[in-house]
């Protein structure tokens, strides 16, 4: 669940560099924003509202600080109490990572991830602060963790915004790239599918759309099912949906709208 809620924000991590050398008419200027989503679950005739999600950037100046807050809705508590929050900052030139930090009440779980990264070159480095408690009255643990990865790398939020930076009229339909993310303890690899053009139709509009496809791998295996998300093909690049599955059922976020 955690990494579908993550995914809200993931679905078109493609670094710069892969496709442009320069800004174009058809990017999307970062600014300032608040952007709402309702998480859908689906399973046979059941079709409810099971969590809000809400993403916000702000112009820091030489960087940006961009948030994410995730949980359920009161009626799911009682199934699976959620609460998932993301924190980042990176930098305007390049949108490197500076600082990522995950905080997680999951079904009487606690987690908290800091990761301070740094880069040389290709060379993408992160020291890992981890807190982690598993169960409500065991003691908070704490450990550290060193990451390292050769190429593009981001965390679970910064990747976003590589996506509005990005010419995907001039992509070709099924080119794919692959980039490495840092979350907590682990890191992955995140390989990225543009599907074309797609007609979306959502809160009675109809959008065009970039579609794309990803999937998450880690030692060489697959570490989630492929998940689905469609991108206003217009100058803002808002993620109007994603879709995933879960053991049972299909879970959606849908774009409610801004809030700024």
């Amino acid at each position: 669940m955690r990494k579908f809620i993550s995914s809200i924000v993931l679905f078109a991590l493609l670094p710069i560099s892969s496709f442009m050398s320069a800004q174009s008419q058809s990017q999307a200027v970062l600014v300032n924003e608040t952007l709402t989503y309702d998480v859908i679950y689906k399973w046979g005739v059941i079709n409810k509202v099971a969590g809000y999600a809400t993403m916000s950037l702000r112009d820091e100046g030489d960087y940006y600080k961009a948030s994410v807050f995730a949980e359920n809705a009161p009626w799911a508590n009682s199934i699976y109490m959620l609460r998932d929050t993301l924190y980042t900052t990176f930098t305007k030139v390049g949108l490197y990572p500076l600082e990522y930090t995950y905080i997680a009440h999951e079904a009487g779980k606690y987690k908290k991830d800091i990761l301070e990264f740094s880069h040389n070159g290709d060379l993408f480095t992160a020291n890992v602060q981890r807190w982690k408690q598993k169960s409500p009255g065991q003691p908070v643990v704490k450990s550290t963790k060193h990451l390292e990865a050769n190429g593009m790398t981001v965390d679970m939020l910064s990747a976003f915004f590589y996506l509005r930076s990005l010419d995907f009229d001039n992509m070709s339909k099924g080119q794919s790239v692959t980039v490495n993310i840092f979350s907590g303890s682990k890191k992955e690899k995140l390989k990225i599918t543009y599907l074309g053009r797609k007609q979306l139709s959502l809160n009675n509009r109809n959008f065009d759309t970039y579609y794309i496809n990803f999937t998450f791998t880690r030692n060489g295996k697959v570490s989630s099912d492929p998940i689905s998300g469609w991108m206003s093909a217009d100058s803002q690049r808002i993620p109007l949906k994603v879709e995933g599955s879960l053991a049972v059922g299909k879970v959606r976020a849908l774009y409610t709208g801004p809030n700024p």
